[in-house]
């Protein structure tokens, strides 16, 4: 699988004010479950003159306490902070107004995935050791022309670079690594260009006073605030079944085969939706379902960010998601099945998404309201999730009621409903066939 991965990414030809309270405490939140893993995000406030916020730096970070990025695999690790940030965390809680700073590898660079990213929210931040080759340099420009903004991480001048300073909006200057002397030398350089200037590693008050000075346009250091740790739950489906999608979509298989793929999937119901309202696509309308998402999202940029994932999926060896996961899909096809004879096929995805997401509570180890607020999902069904009102509730409930079971509340609500009981076991019965078969070809 790793040798498909890798070929998917390679590219197809004054006074100086005390400091602002940004002290970098760890804050624990947790948004997505499934395998029971906790993931983290590293994240740095990048400052103006006045010390006010204006952008993060994303970091990569393998744990609560780790304050460096641990990486054995640059792409991997890319990946994956791209995935927790627009999917698990999501980007109003990350970046509010804010624009994200990321760093690359040549790898990423030359890829496809970084369209999957918003162009008026992301910096892409390309480290010291890319080279700008041609392939590189004409990827950049590609990326330019589509609203993209670069920074050069680390930066020291040589004259081969130049074609690298032609694409920069930002160049970011190691105060650590150059002097005085050496630094007022790069400045001299680099003036002049329509560059914006951002010094890292600002340790003390002395140096940002003197930084100021020299017209400086923004500040990241530890003078300011420490990275800090952002930590959530993440609901990861395994590769096996990312794979599955992902040959379909390059197949191009029907519409209507990779739709029941997604249905059959929680995680990734979830992670698709949260992802296409979340990143901004210009809708007029919120995505409610997820055939609608589909048809937004294309299936290139469907690929694509089934790639993405596959970096990070896991498969969960915990199986209490797992039988959260199944209870799940069970009652989302048996509230369909119910209420079809009713409501008609227009509901059914309606119907679905009812059971679907009823259990993500438990799931995400948060509030249902909190876990809803990232989905966007229709009003009839959010009310049936969290008020138990508007036209699917009854049978949200019927379905629960069946899996307890409570005879009594199933008396009641069936001829509410204008369903027979024999018709509601049979329902019972497709409903479980359906998810053993789902189960089995995962």
């Amino acid at each position: 699988m790793r040798k498909i991965i890798s070929s998917l990414f390679s590219k197809n030809k004054a006074a100086c004010p005390a400091p602002v309270a940004l002290a970098g405490n760890t804050v624990a939140t947790r948004q997505t479950a499934g395998d029971g893993t906790d993931i983290f995000i590293g994240r740095q406030p990048i400052l103006n003159s006045e010390q006010k916020i204006f952008a993060y730096e994303l970091l990569f970070r393998s744990s609560a306490t780790s304050d460096a990025a641990e990486v054995t695999d640059s792409v991997q690790a890319t990946s994956r902070l791209l995935i927790n940030t627009f999917n698990n965390f999501g980007t109003e809680r990350i970046l509010g107004d804010k624009k994200a700073f990321i760093n690359v590898s040549t790898e990423l660079l030359e890829g496809d995935v970084l369209t999957l990213l918003p162009a008026d929210k992301v910096v892409i931040e390309i480290l010291e050791d890319v080279l700008p080759t041609d392939e590189v340099v004409g990827r950049c420009r590609q990326l330019l022309a589509m609203g993209y903004q670069f920074a050069l991480d680390d930066f020291v001048y040589r004259t081969e670079l130049e074609p690298l300073l032609d694409i920069a909006g930002y160049v970011k200057l190691d105060v650590r690594a150059l002097n005085s002397a050496a630094l007022s030398e790069q400045m001299r350089l680099l003036r002049g260009r329509g560059l914006r200037f951002i010094a890292e590693k600002v340790e003390t008050r002395a140096e940002f006073k003197t930084l100021r000075a020299q017209l400086i346009n923004y500040y990241q250091g530890y003078y300011f605030a420490r990275p800090e740790t952002l930590s959530a739950k993440r609901m990861d489906p395994s590769a096996q079944q990312v794979l599955q999608l992902f040959n379909l979509v390059i197949g191009n298989a029907a519409p209507s085969l990779i739709e029941t793929g997604f249905r059959q999937n929680v995680a990734l119901s979830y992670n698709l939706l949260r992802y296409i309202n979340s990143v901004g696509f210009g809708l007029m309308h919120e995505a409610e379902t997820i055939k609608h998402a589909l048809v937004i999202l294309g299936n290139a940029k469907l690929a694509r960010w089934l790639t993405l994932l596959l970096f990070s999926a896991t498969r969960s060896d915990n199986p209490a998601p797992q039988a959260l996961l199944h209870m799940a899909l069970q009652r989302a096809r048996l509230a369909e099945l119910l209420g079809k004879p009713r409501l008609g096929a227009a509901h059914q995805d309606y119907l679905f998404m009812c059971g679907m997401f009823s259990l993500l509570e438990a799931m995400l180890d948060v509030p249902l309201v909190d876990a809803l607020k990232n989905l966007k999902l229709p009003e009839a069904v959010s009310n049936a999730l969290l008020h138990g009102t508007g036209p699917y509730a009854p049978y949200l409930e019927l379905s629960r009621a069946c899996e307890q079971p409570d005879l009594e509340r199933i008396r009641v609500l069936a001829p509410a409903l204008g369903l027979a009981i024999d018709t509601i076991s049979r329902a019972q019965m497709d409903a479980r066939s359906w998810t053993e078969s789902v189960g089995a070809a995962a």
